[in-house]
């Protein structure tokens, strides 16, 4: 069970290599759904959705979170697009002091829908956004 970062996307890393082992993990962050992030901060919203988003040369890949016992490790796949097809369903992107956030169209959803990213995985999604090279990621 992963408590630091490093030890997180270790996991996160490996759970994708097993998937596609001729496509590694080139980047991963954290992101939680919830339309405020006061209220996360707070603890307000601790029903909030996480995920760990992992970026490859050919895909982009949402797993959730699990956080039995101490930590977070990754769950499930719950989303998977190849790279062109995340560049289209990405919006812009908005960095703040405490979290970034853009939006995301999910398959399902009637919205695009607010990712928001907690400044301890700035640098990542940082990597990412320019990694896909997205005009939204330019502003």
């Amino acid at each position: 069970m992963a408590v630091r970062k490093a030890a997180m996307i270790k996991q996160v890393e490996q759970t994708v290599r097993e998937m596609d082992p001729a496509d590694p993990p080139l980047t991963v962050f954290g992101v939680f759904l919830d339309d405020s992030p006061w209220l996360s901060c707070l603890g307000g919203g601790l029903d909030a959705d996480t995920y760990f988003v992992t970026a490859t040369a050919r895909s982009v890949h949402f797993h959730r979170v699990s956080t039995r016992g101490l930590g977070q490790r990754p769950g499930g796949l719950v989303y998977s697009f190849d790279r062109d097809d995340a560049v289209r369903r990405m919006g812009e992107v908005r960095r703040r002091l405490l979290w970034s956030s853009f939006p995301f169209a999910l398959p399902g959803h009637d919205a695009p829908t607010r990712m928001n990213v907690r400044r301890g995985w700035r640098r990542e999604f940082s990597r990412f956004a320019a990694g896909l090279d997205t005009a939204a990621a330019r502003r």
